[in-house]
């Protein structure tokens, strides 16, 4: 809370004293929130150490691994392979798909009997290791990463004060989504019904429940596991009591909610196109707001924002790019003001 707020000071160590730990803090630009008791020890702070980068703590704990039965020349070409990027899910980290995939680390792990995994996750500072892959062609985008340390793929992942619970070799969940996550989080949706046509594991429905305070939200999801665990994660928030999830098609589901929303968030790609004449029927007489996810070529976003904005009958009132999804393409989301 305090690092958010830009008040946490990284260079001084906490302060631990029987039942108490304090952190140095930041003179504040305006009157701090209260979080308990302060209490101001006398104690004189020192330094902290200089942070350890996590690719070199992964170099060395792997190199270790591989100790001396390894020739040198061998030791560091398998070490340059070794992944730059991962994705942290609670204590579960899952590496990309090409991760000590190549026929040199194949061949060290037959040898061996066993792969690094343990001093991975060391390394990485979680319990349990897995491994992405293709997400699967069955209509659910599901999932198919597989564990390579640890039984159980069921994450609780603690995101900008909400919680989302999952099992990460069954559902997707993206991290490069996070910005937009907190943006819809961000908006004061106090007394508002929202419909969410593409809720999954509630990226979106969580957020505008917890921190945005929606008064209800309607989320549509097709995959039933995905909306078992939407249900786990808002009971897990104490928000189940505004949430109702609409499990199966929501060419089915959209319909019954014509008229209720104030809000709807089409949150699906690369298009949500086919979706865009059942959410706009879901907005009350007056209007409301509509949120478009789209894959868009990078020179082509402003026209297709203005041409989408009017086939749905509304205006531009934002355009948030949200992350690039390949060469030129952009995800983007449109927020379409219908009045």
């Amino acid at each position: 809370m305090l690092e958010e707020l830009g008040l946490l000071d990284r260079s001084l160590r906490p302060i631990v004293e029987q039942d108490h730990v304090s952190w140095a803090v930041t003179a504040p630009s305006h009157d701090p929130p209260t979080f308990g008791e302060w209490v101001h020890l006398a104690n004189d702070p020192q330094p902290a150490p200089p942070p350890i980068d996590p690719h070199t703590r992964l170099r060395a704990e792997v190199d270790a691994w591989l100790g001396g039965a390894v020739a040198s020349t061998r030791r560091s070409l398998l070490l340059t392979e070794l992944p730059s990027r991962w994705e942290r899910l609670g204590n579960l980290a899952l590496l990309p798909e090409d991760a000590f995939a190549s026929e040199g680390w194949q061949d060290v792990i037959k040898e061996r009997g066993d792969g690094p995994w343990t001093a991975v996750a060391s390394a990485l500072k979680v319990e349990r290791l897995g491994r992405q892959a293709p997400v699967a062609n069955d209509g659910h985008r599901s999932s198919q990463a597989t564990m390579l340390l640890g039984t159980s793929g069921v994450v609780d992942v603690l995101d900008h004060g909400v919680r989302f619970r999952f099992d990460a070799t069954r559902q997707m969940f993206s991290s490069g989504n996070v910005t937009e996550r907190h943006r819809m989080g961000n908006l004061d949706l106090r007394g508002e019904t929202v419909v969410d046509a593409f809720a999954g594991v509630g990226y979106y429905t969580l957020p505008m429940l917890v921190r945005g305070g929606a008064a209800h939200v309607h989320a549509c999801e097709w995959n039933p596991e995905a909306a078992a665990w939407l249900r786990r994660g808002a009971e897990a928030n104490a928000v189940d009591d505004r949430l109702t999830i609409h499990v199966g098609d929501n060419r089915s589901s959209l319909p019954t909610l014509a008229g209720l929303a104030d809000r709807v968030v089409l949150g699906l790609l690369p298009s949500s196109e086919a979706a865009w004449n059942l959410a706009r029927a879901c907005l009350k007489p007056a209007g409301g707001w509509i949120h478009v996810h789209m894959n868009v070529e990078e020179e082509r976003i402003e026209a297709w924002a203005e041409a989408s904005a009017s086939r749905l009958g509304g205006r531009v009132a934002h355009v948030e790019r949200v992350k690039w999804y390949a060469p030129r393409i952009r995800h983007v989301v449109l927020d379409v003001r219908v009045a």
